[in-house]
């Protein structure tokens, strides 16, 4: 199918790639369809652009970009909601907050999207515990675009995923 978007202008989506947040997200509840889009060749950052609204489209990054212990608890309802039983179909991305100077670039990491992108279900937690907030900044220090996961070498790191 095809869709008209104000950021990309026409854009081609097949039907198994439709993401749907049955509640959608805070401040944004009537838009409950998604799909991802690339960002350019390599980078870090994909685009979430709703299908409800042309308009509509959130930039987001794996949070591990900006905090290599960033660990999230998922509980049953959780995963429930992803129609899954197992931690490891759940993936994590965070959206992100565009500025012009880069180094004033955050990332929502209390209000974290959950996908499982096997059954095209998503759903947006709030970590209201006090470890995350909404504008943590994605290249602190650094004012380095980070390289794409496929080019760089993690270091070991906790699970992100872990049961409530």
């Amino acid at each position: 199918m095809k869709i008209q978007t104000t950021r990309f202008g026409e854009v081609e989506i097949q039907e198994s790639e439709i993401l749907t947040l049955p509640n959608g997200m805070l401040g944004f509840t009537s838009d409950r369809h998604f799909a991802i889009l690339e960002d350019e060749s390599g980078s870090p950052f994909q685009w979430m652009q709703s299908l409800d609204n042309p308009e509509l489209a959130f930039v987001t990054i794996d949070p591990d970009f900006a905090i290599l212990d960033y660990q999230i608890e998922v509980s049953s309802e959780h995963l429930k909601k992803l129609d899954t039983e197992n931690l490891e179909d759940v993936s994590v991305r965070a959206i992100v907050t565009m500025t012009r100077d880069l180094k004033d670039v955050t990332i929502n990491l209390q209000g974290p999207l959950l996908f499982n992108f096997d059954k095209k279900l998503g759903m947006q937690m709030v970590i209201a515990n006090g470890h995350y907030n909404t504008r943590h900044l994605l290249f602190g220090d650094k004012l380095e675009v980070p390289v794409a996961q496929t080019e760089q070498k993690k270091p070991a790191r906790k699970k992100r995923v872990v049961a409530a």
